[in-house]
């Protein structure tokens, strides 16, 4: 398995390298087809009054530095004539999806307007590689008009990213929307990656079949996430359905706080018991819903978030990433195995999305490719939680196979009574802690009701054998350890769900099974029962549990017999205590002439 998994991560690592590389490649504008603008501005005129090149002089343009800074309430990127002959006939303008209230574009030809035309979000219909759009360039393109561009302004009003003005382009289509935006070879790596990313859930599938762990669930829910803004995000989802500029930013969001939800979710069931308490798992999980329904409300197109753009939705992601920091030092320090397969994966995406956050507000410019490494965490996350679900379920199969040890070892020990081969109260007491540590939560404690009839009317010998067929009908449930405290009273250890019906069934087993393998005895032999099933990591001793259990059996004896009652205790009192020699006395004096 480990072989398999290794592969599988040398693999993802490769792919997600290449990847990178053609992204990277095309982002940095080494491509001839990608022709970044000469100028940038922010603030200006506004773009629908202007009249000609002779304004141009009223934009604040920036022609050197290629820091685009926070995104603001305007933006111009401005394409000179060298931009486009160098772009040698352009057919679109091309940039990022998000959202902006108006974008303008304006073509010159020399100081006057050749065409001027506005779009909407809604009126954006065409989507290309990545995640962008394409606005296309009439006069650029087509010279038989006989208004040859000499330059291209593009104005965003109210955008909500800086990544509509950085990300920028124009470029020429030589094969329809498939050819712009990322190249094909870029698309090919992501689709593959995509494909990849599919296998970690068909082996957390596999994993949960033999190991029912909540923490499987949440990885595979995680990784459905991690693909779904994969898809979303680098554009994929545009060869198969075209659902709008608007709802791929809502996609683009959601698909991403689900991921990060489901990872909340993924820590808190992934890290073992002891490494971490339940109130830091409670913050986590707190933390993790809140990050989502605070998210989606960030992302909702309302007016009164406009001001704000895109730095709200990333700000929201402070509080988990502060949180996830704080639980995985919390774990580590008490000594847990899963938390570095935690650290290791999670600590990339957590510095690009902080780097993310303080780039949103415009502090110092960054290369565009640069966005694209989410990518690659992504994969490296995927694989380094994979790796960690292989070993927890390597650890807790090691940790079955010590339990199921050290009950074998109990076997072979002289701590069992002589007559019916079960353990005694010695066994009992000396490894009650580690069996409740193995999940034996739960303690029900035996008495035959009227014991002393049958050795009075067929004797000892017959009761002997009695205790024998109880002893064996309390033996045959595989979660269960039974014990033989003295006389007629036994007492059983029960791990696994449904305890309350087990033991309901083994005490019933107990007569029919003395009827079937005695002969002789012509009336039924019946048994009370009481079990206290507690909290697990709920810190306790015997002595309290037994009390519980032992007043529970008092009480089914005193109402009848023949029956069970049964608990379940969440926190524990003072212990009850209750003497052996006044629960027999009692009934005793219940039974009367009958005993």
């Amino acid at each position: 398995m480990w072989g398999v998994i290794h592969r599988f991560a040398v693999k993802a690592c490769l792919l997600v390298a290449l990847m990178l590389g053609a992204a990277g490649a095309q982002a940095q504008g080494l491509s001839p087809d990608d022709i970044r603008p000469s100028c940038h501005a922010a603030g200006g005129i506004d773009p629908t009054e202007f009249t000609g090149g002779a304004q141009l002089a009223e934009i604040p343009w920036d022609c050197g530095d290629q820091s685009f800074g926070a995104a603001g309430s305007r933006g111009w990127l401005f394409f000179s004539a060298s931009d486009l002959k160098t772009a040698d006939g352009a057919t679109h303008f091309v940039t990022s999806i998000a959202r902006f209230d108006r974008l303008t574009l304006i073509e010159l030809s020399g100081h006057r307007i050749a065409r001027r035309q506005t779009y909407a979000m809604e009126d954006i219909a065409t989507f290309v590689n990545g995640t962008n759009f394409a606005i296309p360039l009439s006069a650029a393109a087509d010279p038989s008009t006989g208004e040859q561009a000499t330059s291209i302004l593009v104005a965003f009003d109210g955008p909500a990213s800086r990544a509509l003005l950085a990300a920028g382009v124009l470029e020429k289509s030589t094969g329809g929307p498939t050819t712009l935006g990322w190249t094909e070879q870029t698309m090919t790596v992501l689709a593959i990656l995509v494909g990849l990313l599919i296998a970690p859930v068909i082996y957390n599938y596999a994993f949960y079949l033999v190991l029912r762990e909540r923490f499987i669930l949440w990885h595979i829910a995680m990784v459905l996430g991690m693909n779904a803004y994969l898809v979303v995000s680098s554009g994929i989802i545009h060869r198969f359905v075209n659902p709008g500029a608007e709802a791929l930013v809502m996609m683009n969001h959601m698909s991403f706080l689900c991921t990060v939800t489901a990872g909340a979710a993924f820590s808190v069931n992934f890290i073992e018991p002891y490494a971490m308490t339940r109130k830091m798992r409670d913050i986590i999980m707190a933390t993790g819903v809140a990050t989502l329904i605070f998210g989606t409300w960030a992302s909702l197109p309302l007016d009164m978030m406009k001001p704000f753009g895109n730095r709200l939705y990333l700000v929201g992601f402070l509080p988990i990433l502060a949180v996830f920091i704080i639980g995985m030092v919390h774990a580590a320090r008490r000594r847990s195995r899963a938390v570095w397969f935690q650290i290791y994966g999670w600590t990339p995406i957590m510095i690009v999305g902080a780097e993310r956050i303080v780039r949103s507000f415009g502090v110092y410019p960054v290369p565009d490719w640069l966005d694209q490494i989410i990518f690659l965490t992504l994969g490296f996350e995927v694989i380094m939680a994979t790796l960690g679900v292989v070993d927890r379920f390597d650890v807790l199969r090691r940790d079955r196979d010590k339990a199921e040890a050290r009950i074998d070892s109990l076997a072979s020990l002289v701590d069992r009574d002589a007559l019916t081969g079960l353990f005694n109260r010695r066994a009992l007491e000396a490894r009650y802690p580690d069996l409740r540590a193995d999940g034996y939560t739960a303690l029900a404690v035996i008495d035959l009701d009227n014991f002393k009839r049958v050795n009075d009317r067929y004797g000892h010998a017959m009761g002997d054998r009695v205790l024998q067929e109880t002893a064996a009908a309390l033996s045959a449930d595989p979660d269960t350890i039974s014990f033989r405290l003295g006389g007629e009273e036994f007492l059983m250890l029960m791990r696994g769900a449904d305890v309350v019906e087990r033991a309901e069934r083994m005490r019933r087993a107990i007569s029919i099974r003395i009827v079937n393998e005695i002969d002789g005895i012509d009336a039924p032999i019946t048994a009370s029962l009481g079990l206290v099933d507690t909290t697990p990591g709920v810190a306790t001793t015997l002595r309290r549990v037994y009390a519980h259990a032992d007043r529970l059996l008092y009480e089914a004896k005193n109402s009848g017999r023949n029956r069970m009652l049964s608990e379940r205790i969440q926190l524990f009192d003072a212990p009850v205590r209750r003497r052996r020699g006044d629960r027999r006395a009692g009934e005793r004096r219940s039974a009367g002439a009958e005993s």
